[in-house]
């Protein structure tokens, strides 16, 4: 029998350690961000919503000044204790914990931007993370294309993946949409994250996901005090087609 969770999964430590090996297919967004970091001169980095912190590590390792915040307590004890965690600065709640003008380029990696699903909501984090950045900064994230039939694609039968555990045997997990709500080129995915433990134990969680289209992020980003530089549609650069690319890949300038 599945066990719903009221939680977020970044908030439950039996989820929190099995994200990496979930996301270990490709690194494919890592080395993007840190190739752009170095394309832009940046000295230090920020990771919003940086989860299990593998990418801060790698940013640090590269000689950049690397922070790390999370609201999710259970992520980042699995981002300190990882090889080379004592490099980055790991920071708990939300980006007012950022000193201002203190940063060249801010990144949101993993899809963290659909996670903000009201326009508030948005709205507040893109005018946050503009006043961490330095005057003349980046700000940089992905978020999926809206054209694209995800809900038709978030079905059992083309999610579900056995991997090994970290702590041994194997577990198995899935994704299934659950519902869809809005116009076509600005909508929620709700969708229900299943995971099943080597012992049997089978979490559920649930979770909200915005779609927003070109234009309507580049408004909010304008809104916010941002100038859109580079929209991308994958992670070889090259440009964004709005009928086949997966993936909407912005870099923004404060």
């Amino acid at each position: 029998m599945a066990t719903p969770l009221s939680e977020p999964w970044p908030e439950h430590p039996l989820l929190a350690e099995t994200y990496d090996v979930e996301c270990a297919d490709g690194r494919w967004d890592l080395d993007f961000y840190l190739d752009l970091a170095a394309s832009l001169g940046a000295g230090s980095i920020l990771d919003i919503g940086c989860g299990t912190g593998v990418f801060a590590v790698d940013a640090a390792a590269r000689g950049l000044r690397a922070v790390g915040v999370d609201p999710a307590a259970a992520v980042l004890d699995v981002a300190r204790a990882r090889p080379g965690g004592d490099t980055v600065e790991w920071l708990h709640g939300g980006l007012d914990l950022v000193p201002p003008d203190s940063i060249d380029l801010a990144v949101m990696m993993g899809h963290v931007a659909q996670y903000f699903v009201t326009d508030d909501e948005w709205g507040e984090l893109l005018a946050r993370a503009g006043r961490c950045l330095a005057p003349g900064g980046h700000l940089s994230f992905e978020t999926r294309n809206p054209a694209i039939d995800w809900p038709g694609r978030w079905v059992r039968a083309n999610t579900e993946r056995t991997r090994p555990h970290p702590r041994g045997g194997t577990f198995t997990s899935w994704t299934e949409t659950e519902s869809v709500a809005g116009p076509d080129d600005s909508y929620t995915i709700t969708h229900r994250g299943n995971t099943v433990l080597p012992d049997g134990r089978h979490l559920q969680v649930l979770e909200h996901l915005r779609f927003r289209d070109p234009d309507e992020i580049r408004a909010s980003l304008e809104t916010a005090g941002f100038t859109v530089e580079t929209v991308w549609g994958d992670w070889d650069r090259s440009p964004f087609d709005p009928a086949e690319s997966l993936e909407l890949i912005v870099l923004a300038r404060a």
